[in-house]
């Protein structure tokens, strides 16, 4: 895997835990401003007091990332041993990861509806999960790795590394952090070089490459009708999720020819995707819902042409379940 200069890594990690210090700080310090503050724009807007909300929130992850950069610290002192190191920080991953969770839940009164979750394993599996917002980035942590303590592998975008905690913890285990403005060749062997000792674990990877908008499924659109190729009209199909970008998976499913895939779909989150969106107040008190569901490798063609055309079947799927929960929320 492609890994960073360490001297590049620590002054990342010294400019990012500042930010995340000093935020913390001025929120604290500044709370006598900012609750009241909230109340009263809540009254007057009358939305639900979303700002009030999101500003708790953004002083909860602060603060909450903070605590857990202490555990991680004393996880690298106590546990010289790798294998019990690892183990460890599997475990402070999915509870850092579950506990963001439940805190924007609770803040917010999201509902959050799960069905299949079990799917999953056993292990290995592939997890190709629809991307919507930051917060469905959480849902395999959550509601897979923690429970079942079934360790998980992530493919991710590289921006991701601003927040300490998924920095430190994330290079620590086995992870990809992908840099979409770089080679496709070297990312692509940086996801196949991942997986070369996949065991028992899983592997996350997020198909559409961003979070879905109307304007990026256009783009998305207008690119695979100019390049061509036998997907453009199932790709006009998926009107509530972006094409999946197939690089990635074919790479997978090239390197493991013989593990299932796990498809993830939601609805519910789109609204996270922008502050706009949030600050409409429409999210608190909505319902998430979150689908599992399994295919055999079996049932896989081999095929790179084939597996394509696969792949947009499943994200059709994938399509018709936002479209269905959009539907009738």
């Amino acid at each position: 895997m492609v890994r960073p200069q360490d001297g590049a890594r620590m002054r990342r990690r010294a400019v990012t835990v500042s930010v995340y210090v000093v935020s913390w700080l001025l929120l604290t310090l500044l709370s006598p401003v900012w609750i009241p503050l909230g109340l009263v724009v809540g009254i007057v807007r009358q939305r639900a007091f979303v700002l009030l909300r999101l500003a708790a929130f953004g002083w909860f992850y602060f603060g909450f990332e903070l605590i857990a950069l202490v555990l991680i610290a004393a996880t690298f002192i106590v546990r010289r041993n790798s294998k019990r190191r690892r183990k460890t920080l599997y475990r402070l991953q999915a509870w850092w990861a579950s506990v963001n969770l439940r805190v924007a839940q609770r803040l917010l009164r999201l509902s959050i509806v799960v069905d299949g979750a079990e799917a999953a394993l056993p292990g290995p599996s592939i997890l190709l999960i629809r991307h919507a917002s930051i917060l469905d980035t959480l849902v395999a942590c959550a509601y897979v790795q923690r429970p079942y303590r079934y360790p998980l592998r992530y493919i991710l975008k590289r921006e991701l590394l601003f927040d300490p905690c998924i920095d430190i913890v994330g290079n620590a285990l086995p992870n990809y952090f992908v840099d979409r403005g770089g080679g496709t060749a070297e990312e692509l062997a940086g996801i196949r070089a991942l997986v070369t000792d996949l065991g028992d674990d899983g592997v996350v990877i997020f198909p559409e490459g961003t979070r879905f908008s109307p304007k990026k499924r256009q783009i998305a659109l207008a690119k695979l009708e100019a390049e061509g190729g036998s997907v453009r009209d199932a790709a006009q199909m998926l009107t509530h999720v972006l094409p999946p970008k197939p690089g990635g998976v074919l790479t997978l499913l090239d390197a493991l020819p013989d593990v299932d895939c796990v498809f993830v779909a939601h609805a519910g989150l789109e609204a996270f995707a922008k502050v706009r969106d949030l600050s409409s107040g429409a999210v608190v008190g909505s319902t998430v819902h979150v689908q599992f569901w399994r295919v055999a490798a079996n049932e896989i063609p081999n095929d790179d042409g084939e597996r394509l055309r696969w792949l947009f079947q499943q994200w059709g799927k994938v399509n018709a379940f936002v479209r269905n929960a959009t539907e009738t929320s």
